[in-house]
């Protein structure tokens, strides 16, 4: 008996998940260190109405996003915390978002001209002042040159009270160099305290993301903004769980002949007589190119091959072995299904790519089914 999920393709947001996920990441920072949810792309393709809720149950103080979209979407669900942006933004995005209360980041003298000319003194929002810190070398301030010192203090004093936070982001969380770049971003702190009449007390330090928080190192902050872990992206088993399964259904099954190619190009052409299953899942909901004729999906709790190139709306899959397949059977594409799971070190290993880059491309690209359970 099928599920009366209503399409073809879909993927699976456990909501009981995340909230596990938070409680073991509450309870893993550092003592006095708080924890900024990061939901960006649309919650890791979690969809924001889903997630923002639990983070208020659970009485998370900040938030962070990217867009002014998903700024709206947060205060719209009843958020009173704190908003912070974790990019830069332009003075056109930062002016629009005036009404959501968003705690923006600046990272150069030529951006706090820009934002002041735009919105004047008086409407300026919460400014984070973004410190390269020997870090990604995006959108920071380097504090090593004259010049980034220069630009930092006349920053300073053209934000005057407007400065709520200095922050920064780790490039690399293998153990020497996180420890060298908390070493680095305590450094320019302690130069800006020393050198401005901004205070320690005044100011929210933030850096350190899921990774920094897995790696057991304390960065000394007083946030650290965490995405990944919420949505079992990363953390040790069973801490932390998956909370997202990309699912499909057999379309159409068929008795083919030796001889007989598949799909595109005729990529692969079939040894012996088989039985194939078509998949309503195909590049446009996700499923990458990269997993033709490697990838693999769960029909009736079984491993079977994905065969030939992957279409757009469509894969190919050996049902061979299973005779009792019908249309309308669930296909797990990523998830787990019986005893058997397509996981996350398989499918990174596939595609080449991460979990945070497919969670956000399947939840953004089709139906989310929130299961309660």
């Amino acid at each position: 008996m099928t599920d009366p999920t209503p399409e073809s393709s879909w993927c699976e947001i456990s909501l009981p998940a995340i909230s596990h996920n938070l409680s073991h990441a509450l309870d893993r920072l550092p003592k006095d260190t708080q924890l900024c949810a990061v939901v960006k792309a649309d919650a890791y393709g979690h969809g924001i109405e889903n997630v923002v809720p639990l983070l208020i149950a659970q009485d998370v103080s900040y938030i962070g996003i990217a867009s002014n979209a998903e700024a709206r979407a947060v205060r719209d669900l009843g958020y009173s915390g704190r908003i912070l942006r974790l990019r830069m933004a332009t003075p056109q995005e930062v002016e629009n978002a005036l009404d959501c209360h968003v705690e923006e980041m600046v990272g150069s003298l030529t951006a706090m001209r820009s934002l002041l000319q735009t919105l004047g003194q008086a409407a300026l929002p919460r400014l984070h002042i973004s410190l390269n810190a020997d870090g990604m070398s995006r959108d920071g301030l380097e504090l090593s040159t004259a010049q980034g010192r220069d630009a930092c203090l006349k920053i300073l004093d053209l934000a005057q009270n407007r400065v709520a936070g200095l922050c920064t982001h780790f490039p690399s969380n293998l153990a020497a160099d996180l420890a060298a770049s908390i070493a680095r971003f305590q450094k320019d702190q302690s130069w800006i305290f020393d050198h401005s009449p901004l205070h320690r007390n005044d100011v929210l330090i933030h850096a350190g993301s899921t990774l920094t928080l897995c790696s057991g190192q304390d960065p000394k902050t007083d946030v650290m903004r965490c995405g990944a872990i919420l949505y079992g992206i990363a953390g040790l088993r069973p801490d932390f769980q998956s909370t997202l399964a990309l699912k499909s259904r057999v379309i159409s099954v068929g008795k083919y002949p030796k001889g007989s190619t598949i799909g595109y190009d005729r990529t692969t052409c079939l040894p012996q007589d088989k039985v194939l299953a078509s998949i309503a899942l195909g590049y446009a909901n996700g499923y990458c190119r990269q997993l033709s004729g490697c990838g693999e999906v769960l029909i009736h709790g079984q491993r079977l091959p994905v065969m030939g190139k992957i279409s757009m709306n469509t894969i190919v899959v050996d049902v061979t072995t299973l005779p009792d397949v019908a249309i309308g059977d669930e296909v797990v594409a990523f998830g787990q299904q019986g005893n058997q799971a397509i996981d996350a070190q398989g499918i990174e290993h596939l595609t080449g790519t991460i979990m945070a880059d497919l969670f956000s491309d399947w939840g953004q690209r089709n139906p989310r089914i929130v299961r309660q359970g």
